[in-house]
């Protein structure tokens, strides 16, 4: 079980057909399936199986190269995300550990380092290999990195061959950035499924509506600030599948994208780093269930629980899923943990309820994780930035809802810095995906009887100060 498994059959099978295009290269099934040996030899001449290599993951050929060489070496894949200020980068890095770093000036150089070696024919076979590994920020705000098992995403693969209309012969547009889960997996799906692949290097509306014309059968993957901008071009023609991603679009622009666009089919699916696919929503379901999340995915089941109680349909508790899809937990003294429960169900404690025809609907995310733009930022990260500002007294973090962004990111403190002064500071240690939008100092902040942000609160508050 390897997730380039199928590479050899195809490069036997239509050597010359073009397979994957980016800015800079064109490579066919048989070109693609000789770089990943090479990358893979080229791992393998520098470490060993089992160790990490982590890359600035930039929207390169030479990035998805090197995904692939580790997967057949039997490395572990770690991406990074470009925007990273240097604080952020330092504590992952200082977390993992990885035996190489490529940073975004190297990759070409690691490119051509990947040419000139010699391929191998070695490939790692062992499912439970741990072959890509990512950070959620958690409840504190620390980051914690988590691994992928090649079985959990191959399974992945047959749940999405299963419960979407795909025929194998889609051109897989990737416009997101791969340091991404979703995006990453939307190349990785192409790669093991045949899909010919076209990886943008930055989402320009308008190159991928050209894309998208000019491709016979077209499969794409969005987060909602990518499907708004589209809508604002106009210009979305062409045939294909929507896999919608990243929460915050509301049941209304869904439904007004299917309308407006009946030959680029919307899906949706919920999901986590942890979980992958939970439940998925079909073009159908946006009429009758539209704020739902839809049914669980093939191989998934969904259970709402309170304590050790399973809740009857319609009552909200905590969602516990049991999939074949799962993570393989946490790093932890040099391996991965997961606090899964003895019959194998998994929550990474977000709130919600089944109806009565078996629909799951999310009530809160990881209790309170804001989604904006399609990226997961927790309050407690950005809190702990603007804490060690020697001006701020409190800070508290929440959202309002955005048209565009789904959720956006705004920030009340008390003390005694002007709200520019601090965005600056913000901007010094945080990605800007993560900084608020909106500020406002503010005489005091709302407290629970144990002394934390009262959350709830606090929204409630943003809604009148940021009117």
């Amino acid at each position: 079980m390897n997730i380039t498994s199928t590479y050899p059959l195809r490069a036997q099978t239509c050597p010359d057909s073009f397979f994957v295009k980016t800015k800079e290269q064109a490579f066919t099934y048989k070109e693609w399936e000789d770089m990943t040996k090479r990358a893979a030899s080229w791992l393998l001449s520098v470490g060993h199986p089992g160790e990490t290599i982590a890359v600035t993951a930039l929207n390169r050929w030479e990035t998805l190269v090197i995904f692939c060489g580790a997967a057949r070496a039997g490395w572990t894949f770690m991406p990074l995300d470009p925007r990273m200020t240097k604080v952020e980068r330092e504590e992952r890095l200082h977390i993992a550990a990885p035996r190489l770093l490529i940073g975004k000036d190297s990759l070409a150089k690691t490119g051509q380092l990947i040419m000139n070696t010699e391929p191998t024919d070695f490939c790692s076979n062992d499912g439970e290999t741990i072959f890509y590994s990512g950070f959620t920020s958690g409840s504190s705000g620390v980051p914690k990195q988590f691994g992928r098992s090649h079985r959990s995403w191959i399974k992945s693969f047959e749940a999405g061959l299963s419960d979407f209309l795909l025929t194998g012969q889609e051109t897989a547009v990737i416009a997101g950035p791969i340091h991404h889960s979703l995006f990453l997996y939307g190349a990785a799906f192409a790669l093991y499924t045949g899909q010919k692949l076209i990886l943008h290097e930055k989402f320009w509306p308008q190159h991928i509506t050209q894309t998208l014309k000019e491709a016979p059968s077209f499969v794409m993957y969005a987060v909602p600030t990518m499907l708004e901008s589209l809508m604002k071009t106009n210009d979305v023609e062409g045939e294909g599948i929507v896999f919608l991603s990243g929460a915050g679009w509301t049941g209304e622009r869904k439904q007004q994208w299917v309308t407006q666009y009946p030959n680029a089919v919307l899906y949706e699916f919920y999901g986590a780093s942890e979980l992958s696919f939970v439940s998925y929503m079909t073009p159908k379901d946006y009429s009758h269930k539209p704020s739902s999340s839809g049914k669980p995915s093939t191989g998934v089941e969904i259970e709402i629980r309170q304590g050790s109680q399973v809740l009857p349909a319609g009552e909200t508790g905590t969602v516990y899923v049991k999939s074949p899809m799962l993570f393989s937990g946490y790093a932890k003294n040099d391996s991965y943990e997961m606090n899964i429960e003895e019959d194998g169900f998994y929550t990474v404690s977000d709130a919600g309820y089944m109806d009565e025809d078996g629909y799951l609907y999310i009530v809160g995310r990881e209790q309170f994780m804001i989604i904006s733009g399609g990226v997961n930022v927790y309050p407690e990260e950005v809190e702990r930035v603007l804490l060690k500002h020697t001006g701020v007294k409190e800070a508290a973090v929440t959202s309002i809802q955005d048209i565009h962004l789904g959720e956006r990111i705004v920030c009340m403190y008390t003390g005694n810095v002007d709200p520019t002064r601090l965005k600056s500071h913000a901007k010094a240690c945080l990605s800007i995906e993560k900084i608020p939008r909106k500020w406002a100092c503010v005489d005091s902040l709302p407290h629970t009887t144990n002394g934390k942000i009262a959350r709830s609160d606090l929204k409630k508050m943003a809604l009148e100060v940021f009117k």
